[in-house]
């Protein structure tokens, strides 16, 4: 197991994953920016939602493409859709520990209460608001976490890559 997650980190293809998961980001940031205007909502809690939602995100996603679940040209577009789809799963998960550990967090220290029952319920409070942001988010980035896939498969299509690219799904 060690030696395939050293092999796994000098993966190349990490550049083209990259670029692919900034695009993706780059279009939350974008969609939540509009919604800010919309909406007239604080620059506090767009930046709390880019920080707790869309990078985690962002990050996760490359992380599926890259090191996951990689799109190569000699994939089948099935093939393609669903490591799309586990990458865009990736990347809502990182969203639900991040905005889970964010908001128990920020619960524990500004609340000094010391009856267990009331810090139960409220980590538990936080960690369902998370489960559902993150949920959610994994629903409306679906099509756009397929997009930024298929678009991948069709640039590697057109560019090969030079070097085997293989993921933990392949080992």
């Amino acid at each position: 197991m060690q030696i395939s997650v050293k092999r796994m980190l000098r993966t190349r293809g990490a550049v083209v994953a990259g670029i692919t998961a900034l695009a993706v980001g780059l279009a939350l940031l974008a969609g939540r920016a509009l919604m800010l205007l919309i909406a007239e909502d604080s620059f506090a809690s767009f930046g709390f939602m880019v920080l707790t939602g869309i990078v985690p995100f962002t990050v996760g996603y490359f992380l599926g493409l890259w090191l996951v679940a990689p799109v190569t040209e000699q994939l089948g577009i099935g093939h393609v859709i669903t490591r799309s789809v586990l990458a865009t799963g990736i990347g809502a998960t990182l969203w639900f520990v991040v905005l889970g550990l964010t908001g128990v967090a920020l619960w524990l220290t500004s609340f000094h209460i010391l009856d267990p029952s009331a810090v139960l319920g409220e980590v538990s409070a936080q960690l369902g608001y998370a489960l559902r942001e993150s949920l959610t988010a994994l629903v409306i980035l679906l099509p756009l976490g397929v997009l930024g896939g298929v678009l991948l498969w069709l640039w590697r299509t057109a560019n090969p890559a030079e070097h085997h690219i293989e993921g933990l799904i392949d080992v």
